[in-house]
C-alpha cells in the first residue's frame, strides 16, 4: 500500500465508530499516526490497540465534541505528544429515529450539538493551531445523503447533516487563504450499528422486520449492495491526499449512486 500520509498526524474524531475506525485503519497504513478520538475512551482504546497490532501509529484520546474545553485540551495534548496535527476528519455522530410531530427541543439541541456545532468545534481548532504555526493542513467532514433532503423521522439529524455542508463551504472559503482544504463525505446506507440501530428502531415503529427493511433500502441503490466503512475510507483518504490538492469546499456523495445532488 502506498505511504500517502508518511509523517502525518491525523485526528478522527468518532474513530471508536465504523466509519471512524475504518477510516483510521486506511490511513494509519498509510503512513499517519492517527489519534483515535471518542466519547468512549474505551472504544478509542481498543481501536488505537487494533492498529498498533497492525504494526502502525495510533493514540486513543477521550473527547465531547460539543465542548470547547475538551476539544481544546484534546487538540493542545496531542500537539505536545504526537506533533502537529495536520490532518483531521469529523466522523464523530449521533441519530435517532422519531417523528418530526414529536421530537422534543431537548433531543434536537443535542443532535445539533454533537453533529454541527462538534465539526464547527474540530475544525475551528485545529485550523486556529495550523495558522497560528504557519502550517498547511486538510480536513474532511462526515456529512450524510441525508444533509441532501427532507428526512421525516430524522428530521434533527437531516439539518445537522445539511448543517455540516454549510460549514464545510464556510470554512474552505475562509481558511483558503491558508493554504487549507476543507471537504464533506456524503455516505449512504453503510455497514454499521448505527445503521442497524436505525432499522431496529424504524422496525418497533412498523412491525417489520429490520433485515427485511435492510434489504429493501439496499435494493434502492443502484450500485446494488450495502456500503462498506472501507468504501467510505478510501474517499475520505482520497480528500485529505495531495491528489485532491486543488479540490476544497466540496460535498462528494459516497452512496452508490443514492443521491445524484
Amino acid at each position: 500500500m502506498g505511504q500517502r500520509f508518511e509523517g502525518a498526524v491525523c485526528l478522527v474524531t468518532g474513530g471508536g465508530g465504523g466509519i471512524g475506525s475504518g477510516t483510521a485503519r486506511l490511513l494509519a497504513a498509510e503512513g499517519a499516526h492517527v489519534i483515535i478520538a471518542d466519547l468512549s475512551q474505551d472504544r478509542a482504546q481498543q481501536v488505537a490497540g487494533e492498529i498498533r497490532e497492525m504494526g502502525f501509529q495510533a493514540s486513543p484520546h477521550a473527547v465531547d465534541v460539543t465542548s470547547q474545553e475538551s476539544v481544546d485540551r484534546l487538540l493542545d495534548d496531542s500537539w505536545r505528544d504526537v506533533g502537529p496535527v495536520n490532518l483531521a476528519v469529523t466522523c464523530a455522530g449521533i441519530i435517532k429515529i422519531q417523528p418530526f410531530l414529536d421530537l422534543p427541543a431537548a433531543d434536537w439541541d443535542r443532535t445539533l450539538a454533537v453533529n454541527l456545532k462538534g465539526t464547527f468545534l474540530v475544525i475551528q481548532g485545529v485550523a486556529r493551531r495550523l495558522v497560528q504555526a504557519g502550517r498547511k493542513g486538510r480536513m474532511v467532514a462526515v456529512s450524510s445523503v441525508a444533509g441532501r433532503g427532507a428526512r421525516a423521522d430524522v428530521a434533527d439529524y437531516a439539518a445537522s447533516k445539511a448543517g455540516v455542508i454549510s460549514i464545510v463551504r464556510s470554512s474552505a472559503m475562509a481558511l483558503a487563504e491558508h493554504g487549507m482544504a476543507v471537504n464533506a463525505v456524503c455516505p449512504g446506507v453503510v455497514a454499521t450499528e448505527m445503521t442497524y440501530a436505525i432499522q431496529r428502531m424504524r422496525s418497533q415503529d412498523t412491525g417489520e422486520n429490520p433485515e427485511e427493511m435492510l434489504t429493501r433500502s439496499v435494493t434502492g441503490i443502484p450500485l446494488g449492495r450495502i456500503e462498506t466503512p472501507e468504501d467510505v475510507a478510501k474517499a475520505i483518504a482520497f480528500l485529505l491526499s495531495e491528489d485532491a490538492g486543488y479540490v476544497t469546499g466540496q460535498a462528494l456523495n459516497v452512496d452508490g449512486g443514492l443521491e445524484f445532488d
